[in-house]
């Protein structure tokens, strides 16, 4: 069920194209909370939140490559 306002780790893993893991490595990084409301088991971030590590990820990509 979609929540209004949020989006699932599930689905932010694939709009981003990355692993679960590596969407859990920017929610840390940039201090984020989770989310879960009651008789649903996933966790969510608030489009907010998705919009912020869709510009970090945009951003990283953009970046030279250290040599």
């Amino acid at each position: 069920m979609a929540r209004q306002g949020y989006t699932s780790l599930e689905e932010a893993a694939t709009a981003l194209n990355v692993t679960k893991g590596t969407l859990h490595y920017y929610i840390r990084t940039l201090k984020m909370e989770t989310h879960k409301f009651p008789l649903d088991k996933r966790a969510y971030l608030t489009d907010a939140d998705f919009q912020q590590i869709k510009m970090f990820k945009d951003q990283a990509e953009d970046r030279p490559a250290a040599t």
